[in-house]
Formats: structure tokens, sequence, C-alpha cells
């Protein structure tokens, strides 16, 4: 059995989960901590990243195989494209990551929401600040308010 290059992938962002598993547990437990703990966040986000690499992985055993090499038959151009594009996505989930202990969850979200939509294509204006900054603000008051996660706010803030 060979593997392909979603293999490939499936198994990176697998090992990239367990990495940050392992970073999410040397969080310290605080006598503080809620029912989830300051760990519970991000362990939660590592499973995701595990799961995403699983079943692209799995996906990519279930696909039919097409006559030929095994590959797809695309310009290689455009599949070099794709593989940048996608590679780029997962170096910002890198920063996300990398930056959240030290940004806080609500600043670092909205980076990533506005970071994604304009590596996507949209043009940063105004407005996709605004949704940006209004997305960090929305989901960190439903996870820290409403559900009561504790989220980090960064090292910056008092």
């Amino acid at each position: 059995m060979t593997l392909s290059r979603d293999d490939f992938l499936g198994l990176g962002v697998m090992v990239l989960a367990a990495a940050y598993w392992a970073a999410a547990a040397q969080i310290p437990v605080s006598l503080l901590s809620d029912a989830v703990g300051a760990d519970g966040a991000p362990k939660m986000l590592a499973i995701a990243l595990a799961v995403c690499g699983a079943l692209l992985v799995v996906a990519t055993r279930l696909k039919p195989v097409p006559a030929g090499d095994g590959e797809d038959e695309a310009d290689p151009a455009v599949r070099r494209r794709t593989n940048l594009r996608a590679a780029g996505l997962v170096a910002g989930l890198g920063a996300y990551a990398v930056l959240l202990p030290i940004l806080g969850y609500p600043l670092a979200l909205a980076l990533l929401i506005g970071g994604v939509a304009v590596y996507g294509g949209a043009r940063l204006s105004p407005t996709l600040v605004a949704i940006a900054a209004i997305g960090g603000l929305a989901f960190w008051l439903f996870f820290a308010k409403f559900l009561g996660v504790m989220l980090p706010l960064g090292t910056w803030m008092p």
C-alpha cells in the first residue's frame, strides 16, 4: 500500500494534534479551575485536529484509485498551488495556536477569522474588521461566559 499526499497530510495533521495536546497538557491546574479547566479548550481543538486528520486518511483510503499511477491527473501546477494554499491555512492555524496564549482568545480568534477571510480572497475592509472583532468577542462570550470555559485572555491583559 502506497501513501498518497492526502495520507501524508492527514498523518501530519494528527502529529500536529498530538503535539498540541502535549502542549495543552502542560497547562498548570489551578485550584480556581472550573470543571473543564484551562486546558479544556486547547485539548478540544487537539481532538478536532486529530479527527480531521484521521477523516482525511480514511476518505483517501475509501476513494477509488484512478487508472494510471494512482495520483490525481490534474495539472501539476494547479495541484502545487492547491497544496500551497492548504499549507498556508495550516500555517495560519499554527500561528493562531502560538499566539493564543500571548494575545488571548478573543483577539487571536478575531485575527484568525480576518486572516482566513483575507487569505480566501476577501478584501480587507472596515466591515471585515468588524466581523472578525465581533466574531472573536461573540465566541469568547459564548464559551467563557455562557458555558463557563476558562479561555486565556493573553499575557498582555492585566
